[in-house]
């Protein structure tokens, strides 16, 4: 608990609606209610540390106010009232919120990983492509060496041509080499990134009690 939970605790804040200057139509079917309110912070630890405020409130006879409509009382001038009763269990509600945080946390780390992934994939494709143009071009000189090796009348001309042919097939068993190392080192990092995530998703969580106080609007 803060500092500011410990001011406001066992508190009432009683918010002004009708000296707030403009109008908040979503506040208006609460006027006269009151109720319980509290404000937490929420600490995820994933792929990054994120934080987020929750608001939780609901009336006296239970209706519940989502994150929006507590963020618009916050923003009414409001007085505080230092005896009131013990603020009401807002747990359930706190649990949901947490629930949907988490989630829309995972669901972000979930497209991170995909994107991760693509540039792998992307990567890996590009230089497949590019080595294979490479093979198929030196594929294309060895014919040609070949073709012209045939037709050389000498016999220093038709060595001269299998000795480039010779460096030829060299050249291109070194591309195909390449090849198959550069898809091990891809294949290699893909595996390190699964196993980076996987320990970075034990995802954990903590909540802070900021305030907890009845309200009263009026």
């Amino acid at each position: 608990e803060t500092a500011i939970g410990r001011e406001l605790a066992a508190a009432e804040l009683i918010f002004d609606y009708s000296s707030y200057g403009a109008k908040i139509s979503a506040l208006e079917p609460f006027v006269g209610y009151s109720g319980a309110l509290e404000l937490h912070k929420l600490t995820i630890e994933a792929l990054d540390v994120e934080q987020f405020l929750i608001f939780v409130a609901k009336t006296d006879d239970g209706r519940v106010l989502d994150e929006e409509l507590c963020q618009k009382m916050m923003l009414l001038p409001a007085s505080v009232n230092g005896n009131s009763d013990n603020v009401a269990g807002l747990d359930e509600i706190l649990k949901a919120e947490i629930k949907k945080k988490v989630e829309i946390v995972d669901v972000r780390n979930g497209q991170f990983f995909e994107e991760e992934v693509l540039k792998l994939d992307n990567w890996s494709e590009d230089l497949k492509k590019g080595l294979e143009q490479e093979i198929k071009e030196i594929d294309k000189q060895i014919r040609q060496a070949r073709r012209d090796s045939k037709l050389a009348a000498s016999l220093s001309d038709k060595l001269k041509h299998q000795k480039q042919i010779k460096q030829l097939e060299q050249s291109r068993n070194k591309k195909r080499r390449e090849l198959f190392d550069q898809q091990d080192r891809i294949d290699a990092q893909r595996d390190e990134l699964i196993e980076k995530i996987e320990r970075k998703l034990k995802q954990k969580h903590e909540t802070n009690t900021i305030f907890a106080v009845k309200w009263s609007l009026r």
